[in-house]
């Protein structure tokens, strides 16, 4: 196959525009008629109920509203939790990876959905109680994860789906610690281990 140095530039060009076209976006519905939605990674808010798009792979972000008659903690810990990786697959079950966690110190707060659009359209969990069975109460349950390998691959979380509150008052746990933090972020990364915080 006759091959030129001229198809070299071309080539690098698509496999840039691959890597730099990978695109994600998280949305949210919030029919509770209270509290800020929070999609948060790391030490960073990057949403308060508007739409985000990643400009790349969008990996272990975590989800909740932030209730005012009920306080969440940064973390979300109190609260009703999802997490996910948005990733374009390298190789078979390797992409994205989403689910719903009550692991305490996390606790039902309100009911939860998620679901896939833009590939693996309809996609997802619904937790609508305190003891559903489509959220994580240990960090082994992996059967709740929710995988999709469709590239470019978009994320709507609602709260209180169908506008029922389901409100929970038990009481919350203590304030967040950095131990808890590290507890939290080492069950995310024994579940799903392509699951990383971006580095710093």
């Amino acid at each position: 196959m006759a091959f030129s140095l001229l198809s070299v530039p071309a080539i690098l060009f698509a496999l840039a525009a691959c890597v730099l076209g990978e695109k994600h976006t998280v949305t949210f519905e919030n029919n509770c008629g209270y509290g800020t939605p929070r999609l948060i990674q790391g030490p960073e808010v990057l949403s308060t109920g508007e739409p985000y798009t990643s400009d790349g792979p969008l990996y272990s972000v975590i989800a909740y509203v932030f209730l005012f008659i009920r306080e969440c903690g940064y973390d979300g810990i109190g609260c009703s939790l999802v997490e996910t990786s948005l990733i374009n697959p390298k190789c078979p079950g390797c992409g994205s990876s989403s689910d719903i966690s009550l692991i305490p110190p996390l606790a039902y707060s309100v009911p939860v959905d998620f679901t896939y659009y833009g590939g693996c359209d309809g996609l997802g969990a619904t937790c609508s109680s305190a003891d559903c069975e489509t959220a994580f109460f240990d960090p082994d349950d992996n059967e709740v994860q929710v995988a999709c390998q469709d590239d470019d691959v978009n994320l709507k979380i609602t709260f209180c789906p169908n506008g029922t509150t389901g409100f929970h008052t038990t009481a919350l746990p203590a304030a967040t610690s950095t131990n808890t933090e590290k507890e939290r972020l080492a069950h995310i990364s024994r579940r799903i281990p392509h699951m990383k915080r971006t580095p710093n």
